[in-house]
């Protein structure tokens, strides 16, 4: 019995043994070469160089959602926006005839305001005038937010001054039509065959705030959406068959602002002359020094920022480099958030590449669905602040495949199906400039290095 507990003690004693003996065959950090061991780096410290520039007019597109009014904002200065929209007889009905007796009682447009979003003062009242088209809108065409050229001035067809009211339980907005213009409508049936003849003598309205007094303190206004798709929204005609008494019931008929020939449009005009703080306004003419304090984030193609990372290819310079994140990071200052909720900041904002010829491009990060997820750009409201990572991108620079002219964040959608888009977002948003002490915009960049492979 000893023997065999000896036996066993033996063998255990060899297999103890066995375990600890070293495997040269296995390569170890003990005999890795020091210069070639990998190394996880990271760093905050890349300068970045930021302003506010203007932006150019863009593309109004005829989306569902339109704005319309006037903002004198404290921060940002005065902003108008002004609404284009043709007229359709609704579902395609040819031959309307409201009666050869028919008399107008009255006319009016009515749009609605599909909630309470909205860039301002509510409570402003606000002076709506409406002008003809007088150039056919066109669904085939391309318009500018700056194009004021298509109705005429010199004919207005209606005004309102007030706030909106409530209709069906819709906040609506309601303007009333002149007499004579209605009553044309209604008299010319030759014009009412159909859609095409229709919108080739009645062209459609622009709408405009611009005359509204405005001020800073107590009027600032307020630029609100409107959903031009509502089946309220539309001109109402009111009429009566025979001579108009009050005993007898009205009649109406509602042209629609939507329907497969309508066209609804924008324009923009922002006059940071008129109110805009003297940081902002001397960064929009020419004082890039001005970006170390504050920079201006403005909806609706108002402002966009440039960004500058000039050191940012030197990290690759000595050795080759594998980005794991590349995010850059900009901080809201919370000195400029609006206390009563009458400023928000936009949901989102997208950063896209500048070319050689200072045009915008798409980071690489925005290309696919996978790098897309990551890319972010959506308001961080806990946070207070908007996070790009561009790790992509940041290594094509590193391995030489794309040049770093700089970069532009603009407040529109990240997504690359939509980033072209600048007329479906108002707000605007104040960013911490580099003299920041605790805010300062900052690209956190990890990195592995390769010394040994050049």
């Amino acid at each position: 019995m000893k023997t065999v507990k000896n036996i066993v003690c033996f063998l255990v004693l060899v297999i103890v043994l066995s375990a600890c003996k070293k495997d040269h065959q296995v390569l170890g950090a003990d005999v890795q070469p020091e210069d070639d061991v990998l190394g996880a780096s990271f760093t905050d410290a890349t300068p970045l160089y930021l302003h506010t520039i203007a932006h150019k007019p863009t593309f109004s597109f005829p989306s569902e959602i339109k704005f319309l009014g006037s903002n004198q904002d404290p921060v940002f200065g005065r902003t108008d926006v002004g609404l284009y929209t043709n007229l359709n007889i609704p579902n395609a009905i040819t031959n309307v005839s409201f009666g050869a007796d028919a008399n107008l009682v009255s006319a009016e447009i009515i749009l609605v305001a599909p909630s309470l979003d909205f860039l301002g003062n509510y409570f402003t009242p606000l002076s709506y005038t409406v002008f003809p088209v007088q150039t056919a809108l066109s669904t085939s065409s391309v318009y500018f937010t700056n194009n004021d050229s298509l109705y005429n001035k010199n004919a207005m067809l209606g005004s309102y001054t007030g706030t909106f009211t409530v209709i069906d339980g819709k906040l609506a907005l309601r303007i009333p039509i002149d007499q004579n213009y209605a009553q044309s409508i209604l008299n010319n049936t030759q014009y009412l065959v159909d859609n095409a003849t229709f919108q080739s003598v009645y062209k459609g309205f622009y709408i405009s705030c611009e005359g509204s007094s405005l001020n800073p303190v107590n009027a600032q206004g307020m630029i609100s959406k409107f959903s031009m798709n509502d089946p309220l929204t539309g001109l109402y005609l009111y009429y009566q068959n025979g001579t108009p008494s009050a005993i007898k019931e009205n009649k109406s008929f509602r042209f629609a602002f939507t329907g497969t020939g309508s066209v609804k449009l924008n324009t923009v005009k922002y006059q940071p002359v008129n109110g805009a703080v003297s940081s902002l306004y001397s960064q929009l003419t020419g004082d890039t020094v001005k970006g170390q304090q504050n920079l201006f984030l403005k909806g609706l193609a108002g402002t966009k920022l440039k960004l500058y990372m000039p050191t940012l290819k030197s990290y690759a310079d000595s050795f080759k480099v594998a980005v794991n994140r590349a995010e850059i990071v900009l901080n809201v200052d919370p000195s400029f958030t609006s206390s009563n909720a009458q400023y928000f900041a936009p949901p989102y904002l997208a950063l896209l590449a500048m070319d050689s010829l200072s045009r915008e491009s798409f980071v690489l990060d925005q290309l696919s669905t996978v790098d897309a997820a990551r890319y972010d750009g959506i308001y961080d409201n806990v946070n207070n602040r908007y996070v790009f990572n561009i790790a992509r991108h940041v290594q094509a620079i590193f391995n030489g495949v794309k040049k770093n002219y700089g970069f532009y964040v603009v407040v529109a959608d990240p997504s690359a199906l939509y980033t072209v888009k600048r007329d479906n977002n108002a707000e605007r948003v104040v960013i911490a400039g580099i003299s920041h002490s605790t805010l300062k915009p900052k690209l956190n960049l990890s990195y592995v290095k390769f010394k040994k492979d050049k």
